[in-house]
């Protein structure tokens, strides 16, 4: 009788609580998109401009040819103008196309370049120096485990001297060839690959955090990066370390600094600033280390 008496009682709280219960329709606010810049310069590669809108939060739109922003009108003038067209590339890991758009004239160290994006009745501008000093890794190895905010990473090592003389900013890059048995780690969610069947295809990655010179001019440097892509015992890959200009490397560090504040508590908020006046983006350039092969050792 006594546990009868505690059945209805529970059904009856939750009738209860399901009586009030209530749909409300939330009135989206009104939304101004704004356009999306991302453009490095490389000495000796062809220029690749990525040109997107942006959308509300809780839009459908989320892939790369949804968020093209098509028929625009693109030039990168040094000695001589360079006119970008439409082009794409299929994303062998995700599995989709992501359209952008392509020069034809390898940029060139030294050279300044001044960039024109024309979409939408309005002209965005920007320009860059690819002067860069280069910089060559010293050695790498690798670590079991390692600490940082988002927890504990198994870590490539990356030593390096600095430039002396100038202010520096550094990131990470990596390439190597995987299959689809390759899974992403865990900023890229653990997917993998669902249309390549075993086909090997190749993949670059980049380092979230950027790496300043301030207050060690001239000495060692080194990076401690989690792979973004898994791996197993002797497998190979190719580490290079980038010299990015000023703006890029701001840009890049304002990125890493807002997602820290999206995943911890208790990180100071951060808003992105945009390098290009009236939307968002970075016209850039960085200068390449020489590869230096790595080795997985487990």
């Amino acid at each position: 009788m006594r546990k009868f008496f505690f059945l209805v009682v529970i059904l009856v709280s939750l009738g209860f609580i399901l009586s009030c219960q209530k749909d409300v329709k939330l009135k989206p606010l009104q939304y101004d998109s704004q356009l999306s810049i991302e453009c490095i310069l490389y000495p000796g590669k062809v220029p690749q401009l990525f040109l997107s809108t942006s959308v509300p939060f809780f839009s459908s739109n989320t892939t790369p040819q949804q968020l093209f922003a098509r028929g625009a009108s693109i030039t990168i003038t040094g000695t001589s103008t360079d006119n970008l067209v439409e082009d794409s590339v299929f994303d062998n890991f995700r599995c989709r196309w992501v359209p952008y758009y392509k020069g034809s004239i390898p940029s060139i160290i030294g050279q300044t370049y001044y960039l024109s994006v024309t979409y939408a009745g309005k002209t965005y501008t920007a320009s860059t120096t690819i002067n860069q000093p280069q910089v060559s890794i010293s050695s790498t190895s690798f670590v079991h485990s390692f600490h940082d905010v988002y927890g504990e990473h198994e870590g490539v090592i990356v030593d390096f001297n600095d430039i002396a003389g100038s202010n520096n900013y550094y990131r990470f890059q990596m390439n190597r060839m995987i299959d689809s048995s390759v899974y992403g780690a865990s900023n890229l969610g653990l997917i993998h690959s669902t249309c390549t069947n075993g086909s090997f295809f190749h993949i670059k990655e980049f380092g979230r955090s950027i790496y300043f010179d301030k207050g060690i001019d001239g000495q060692s440097m080194q990076f401690v990066i989690e792979p973004a892509f898994k791996h197993k015992l002797n497998d190979t890959a190719y580490v290079f370390v980038q010299s990015l200009d000023k703006n890029s490397a701001e840009f890049y560090d304002n990125i890493d600094k807002q997602k820290l504040a999206q995943l911890n508590p208790f990180v100071e908020p951060v808003f992105l600033k945009t390098k290009i006046e009236g939307c968002i983006g970075v016209f850039g350039s960085a200068v390449v280390s020489d590869s230096v092969l790595f080795v997985y050792p487990e």
